[in-house]
């Protein structure tokens, strides 16, 4: 007979979900409501807190100053929703790495 592999060693058989993941797995629905209405809230004031360096720059690098903040929060906000509706991964991730884009976009622009 082969000698039972511990647990906690890679490859050894175990059914137990590590603490973190069972969390989230737990809590899916509230985290998820909580961080849409976060994201919408965080869209809506970045609309209106926009910041001076906007005054001071002109075309694209203005527009992405102005509204790139807002639309990486709005993504966000639409991961959050795909999240409730247990949509399929791939679009989870797709809304996650456009916010992550808006975003780099908004830094980009503003520290040009």
């Amino acid at each position: 007979m082969p000698a039972r592999v511990p647990d906690w060693l890679p490859g050894g058989m175990t059914t137990r979900t590590p603490q973190p993941r069972r969390f989230v797995d737990r809590y899916r629905t509230p985290l998820a409501i909580g961080g849409l209405i976060l994201s919408l809230g965080l869209a809506v004031l970045w609309l209106f807190v926009v910041p001076e360096r906007a005054e001071a720059t002109t075309g694209v690098q203005s527009w992405l100053i102005r509204y790139a903040h807002s639309i990486c929060w709005a993504l966000l906000a639409t991961t959050a929703v795909l999240v409730l509706a247990r949509a399929p991964k791939r679009a989870i991730d797709l809304t996650a790495w456009a916010a992550l884009a808006a975003y780099a976009a908004f830094l980009g622009a503003t520290l040009l």
